[in-house]
């Protein structure tokens, strides 16, 4: 059993390490279009964990942000709004 201390720090504990763990994933995927599914899939599963709602357009907003930072802002997508690096 692997223990959260031996892993390395969330860097957003809103989302947990299972998005973490799809963001590193993403970041591996070489395809451009089946990348940008894939973020837009993580988009979607930071909704449901963060309980936010997709229809307000500043939270959608606020988890491509997020989205980006948790990738250290490497991830080459194209992104639905302007990033800002914080």
């Amino acid at each position: 059993m692997e223990y959260n201390t031996n892993q390395e720090r969330l860097k957003m504990q809103a989302y947990g390490r299972n998005v973490q763990n799809l963001v590193k994933e993403c970041l591996k995927i070489e395809d451009r279009a089946k990348r940008q599914a894939f973020a837009q899939r993580i988009i979607e599963t930071m909704s449901v964990v963060s309980q936010q709602s997709m229809r307000n357009k500043e939270n959608v907003v606020k988890m491509w942000n997020h989205l980006a930072r948790l990738a250290d802002y490497q991830l080459d997508i194209d992104y639905p709004c302007e990033i800002t690096r914080k």
